[in-house]
């Protein structure tokens, strides 16, 4: 029976500490389902960040069936992120081997998907499941699309970066998205797209993380004039600085 002291709210920060110390990630594992499945959690506000954080522990053990189940309970938990999160199955599907699974519910999401979960699962297509000339066809169709609707400069300048980094070559493309793309300003050695930028450093990053979600043409500029790629992985280093990983981090669903 888990201690009274650990819900209401639900903080179980101190003895997952406790329990990596004592057994390392599978002793975390067992805090987190325990804690998770406890009646005295239901309806917490805290109950995405620790779906997550199990997620992340059961990917790391290579527990992918585990990490599907709880991704779907997260998807239960936080509505708003069902698409988001149904890439990340598709992700998890992959790496277990599943890739029919994986092919199938990336296919289905297609279309559907903002511009930047729709890249997400286009690069799990290409890194994951390996197929890079379908995902070479996916970015050109959302290059195109991104031009006719008026898509923000710097997000159709990283479809384009991954469009030629996975092999893809089309003159046309390029010529229609070299004259969608605005005039670019000298910034010291730099050159970057002109358009509003948010100076991080100095900053509240989970503010500007806020705003980078509601707010497309928001960009993340250091002073330097270097132009922070978005969007990150969910197991990048976090873009603030911070040596955690985005997804606990300022990607922290409740953020």
């Amino acid at each position: 029976m888990l201690p009274d002291e650990l819900f209401h709210p639900l903080d179980l920060d101190d003895a997952l500490e406790e329990a990596e110390k004592a057994g390392g990630r599978a002793a975390v594992v067992e805090l987190l389902q325990r804690a998770l499945d406890d009646p005295r959690a239901k309806g917490d506000e805290t109950l995405p960040e620790y779906l997550d954080e199990l997620i992340d522990q059961l990917t790391e053990l290579k527990r992918y069936p585990e990490a599907i189940e709880a991704t779907y309970r997260l998807i239960e938990v936080d509505e708003s992120a069902r698409l988001e999160e149904l890439g990340a199955i598709a992700h998890l599907h992959a790496l277990n081997g599943d890739h029919d699974a994986a092919r199938g519910l990336l296919e289905e999401l297609r279309g559907r998907s903002e511009p930047l979960d729709a890249l997400m699962n286009t690069l799990v297509l290409a890194n994951d499941l390996g197929d890079r000339e379908t995902a070479v066809r996916w970015l050109t169709e959302d290059l195109r699309r991104g031009v006719s609707e008026g898509w923000d400069p710097d997000l159709v300048l990283i479809h384009r970066g991954h469009f030629r980094r996975l092999g893809g070559s089309d003159p046309r493309l390029e010529a229609l998205v070299a004259d969608y793309l605005p005039t670019v300003e000298q910034l010291g050695t730099k050159r970057l797209p002109t358009g509003p930028r948010l100076v991080h450093t100095g900053a509240d990053p989970l503010e500007i993380e806020r705003r980078m979600r509601a707010d497309m043409t928001a960009r993340i500029l250091t002073p330097e004039g270097e132009l922070i790629p978005w969007p990150p992985e969910r197991n990048d280093t976090c873009w603030c600085g911070s040596v955690a990983k985005y997804k606990k981090c300022c990607g922290r669903p409740t953020i």
